[in-house]
């Protein structure tokens, strides 16, 4: 870790709520950040201690001051105001809502997934150092065929509904991978999304829009891909 002078940022989950609003932002971020080599670590507190039983985990302005972002958690219909109890705090953050119901874990999880794009695309990706998730990370493109510049140039995702029913679906083109190669390539994309693909004439097919998660994939693997259409 000292060798590439590669610093870790640190992101406050703020549960405006529940405490376990931000244990569980935390969980899934630290889980995800790893597997996609994120050089960002995450925390959680608690905005205030109203509930009594969580005086220990309140947030300070220490703790925000620490933070390279402070992502406050707020449950629909509530109003928490962070700028009102830290007036002179001036740090970056954003308002993230979660639902009341069963699908707290799968709101947060979809947030983080659109977080860690954001994070990798602003540079945050750790660069690529033996022994580190092995097969996964370099199997689809390995650095000995940067012979072949022109598949690279090639490589076009892009999304369609049109004839599937509704369905969104998008598509990477202009890979010139062995089927082997498309299939792992293809099973990285999917764990990525969370969602279902398919290989289909030279193509990789992966449910729903997620155009910005695999540009961001691709990009890391030394893919200069572009988005194509809208």
């Amino acid at each position: 870790m000292a060798e590439n002078c590669e610093k870790s940022k640190l992101l406050l989950f703020l549960s405006a709520a529940s405490e376990e609003d931000g244990s569980i932002a935390s969980s899934l971020f630290e889980s995800d950040a790893k597997k996609m080599d994120v050089m960002w670590t995450s925390h959680s507190k608690v905005l205030s201690a109203a509930n009594g039983n969580v005086a220990d985990n309140t947030a300070s302005m220490a703790d925000l001051q620490k933070s390279d972002l402070v992502i406050l958690l707020q449950r629909a219909g509530s109003k928490a105001e962070l700028k009102s109890l830290f007036s002179s705090w001036t740090g970056k953050h954003e308002v993230w809502e979660i639902p009341d119901q069963s699908d707290v874990h799968s709101a947060i999880s979809q947030s983080i997934g659109s977080l860690l794009v954001r994070l990798i695309l602003q540079g945050g990706k750790r660069k690529p150092s033996p022994g580190q998730s092995g097969a996964n990370q370099n199997s689809a493109v390995p650095r000995k065929q940067s012979a072949s510049p022109s598949p690279r140039e090639a490589v076009r995702v892009s999304r369609e509904s049109k004839g599937r029913r509704g369905k969104t679906v998008t598509i990477i083109s202009g890979l010139t991978l062995d089927e082997a190669k498309l299939q792992e390539l293809s099973t990285r994309l999917k764990q990525i999304c969370g969602t279902g693909g398919t290989v289909k004439d030279g193509k990789i097919e992966i449910q729903g829009d997620q155009c910005d998660r695999i540009l961001a994939e691709l990009q890391n693997r030394g893919f200069k891909a572009k988005r194509a259409g809208g």
